[in-house]
């Protein structure tokens, strides 16, 4: 913790700027997660920085009204032409930016003209590191067919199948055109950060493979609200499954959810499960199941850290936010095969019988053991002084960094 600080404390108060390409009205601000989160963190370390956002449905000039800058809400609402405007990122006089653009080579208009402010500018991929074919082939197929398919959920699934299907297909045939593509972005971009040791290790092997250099890609982990989940000793863990997700996506994959949950409770009736999120009927048809709306943070850390074990059934995940923040409140973790690459040692659900069974291995070990080091590396304000170190790392003249 003592060179923590002392890192800390090396810097001299720069002006940061944290953009991203989602659209957000004024009452939807995620202040406790990703870009949001982490604005606050470089706040709270002394820096004077701001989030960037497209505004939703309302004028440009109505939401700036109602929502005024302050060190309260410290937001900047940029429309699409400002943000790839030179002028507009000039006009800021940002010295580092950090991009959330998912390193899709269609916003390169936007990294060209952030670039033109400043030569300090990383950008947060937000991935899992299956980026092409080049990275496992049949993985890769797969997480298309996923990827599309949660896009066409709401289809009749005599349409929704066949086109995944063929959405993968084509994924995998225009490789090389991908990947010319990805190269171009990547020799763009002074830095990109991914979030897991796994996805770094797959993203430098493909930025080698394409051309780019590799040591430009670094790893930072999600920031997460350590100060609310943790495991509170003054609170007593029930016989309680606790999951939370986007219930109405494909990726978060209910159905198996629910057959494992039922699976499991109707051979231990002494435990209960709690479903949060968003997608869910309003009332649960299994007794031993309760569905809730999204909470607030505080409430959801609450919940976490009344439950034992924390279950995941997704598809895919970049990180697994959720399943972190329930780890840190000192949850088990069940997950699906290798789906939550933010935690490799989750037990895998991959065959059949993996789910009830790695389910009820976890109901027997107990409460899980308390570990400080995810909490110190997941922290807010450290996760912003990794990114510092990147800016740091920049031999570029005129830096206001000591």
């Amino acid at each position: 913790m003592a060179l923590f600080g002392a890192a800390i404390l090396a810097y001299t108060a720069v002006k940061v700027l944290l953009y991203t390409a989602l659209t957000i009205k004024p009452d939807q601000f995620f202040w406790h997660r990703d870009l949001g989160l982490l604005t606050r963190a470089f706040r709270a370390l002394g820096h004077d920085a701001w989030l960037a956002v497209r505004p939703a449905f309302e004028s440009q000039s109505k939401i700036k009204h109602r929502t005024p800058k302050t060190d309260k809400n410290p937001v900047i609402w940029a429309s699409p032409h400002d943000v790839r405007n030179p002028t507009w990122w000039q006009s800021h006089k940002p010295d580092l930016v950090i991009l959330g653009l998912w390193t899709r080579p269609k916003y390169d208009p936007i990294r060209r003209a952030a670039l033109s402010a400043t030569p300090r500018v990383i950008e947060r991929a937000d991935s899992d590191g299956m980026r092409t074919a080049s990275c496992g082939f049949l993985t890769y197929a797969k997480r298309r067919f996923d990827y599309f398919r949660d896009r066409t959920y709401r289809w009749p699934p005599f349409l929704s199948v066949p086109a995944s299907v063929l959405y993968s297909f084509t994924s995998l045939l225009a490789t090389p055109w991908m990947e010319a593509r990805l190269a171009r972005t990547l020799k763009l971009m002074p830095a990109v950060a991914v979030e897991t040791p796994k996805a770094l290790q797959l993203w430098r092997k493909l930025a080698a493979k394409i051309g780019a250099d590799p040591h430009r890609i670094h790893c930072i982990p999600h920031p997460i609200q350590t100060d609310i989940f943790w495991p509170d000793p003054s609170i007593s863990k029930k016989n309680q499954i606790i999951s939370v997700g986007r219930w109405a996506s494909y990726q978060k994959n209910l159905p198996l959810l629910l057959k494992t949950l039922r699976s499991f409770l109707s051979k231990n009736p002494a435990w209960t499960s709690l479903v949060i999120g968003s997608g869910l009927p309003t009332k649960s048809p299994y007794p031993q199941i309760t569905f809730l709306p999204p909470l607030p943070p505080p409430d959801l850390a609450r919940h976490m850290q009344e439950s034992k074990i924390f279950l995941s059934a997704s598809r895919y995940e970049s990180f697994g936010l959720a399943a972190a923040e329930a780890a840190l409140s000192g949850c088990r973790v069940v997950a699906l095969g290798d789906c939550l690459p933010g935690l490799p040692a989750a037990p895998s659900m991959g065959s059949h019988d993996g789910p009830l069974r790695n389910l009820l291995a976890a109901a027997k070990c107990g409460k899980r053991p308390k570990s400080l080091v995810g909490k110190l590396s997941l922290a807010p304000k450290r996760v912003a002084a990794l990114f510092l170190q990147i800016d740091r790392s920049f031999k570029k003249p005129n830096c206001r960094l000591t």
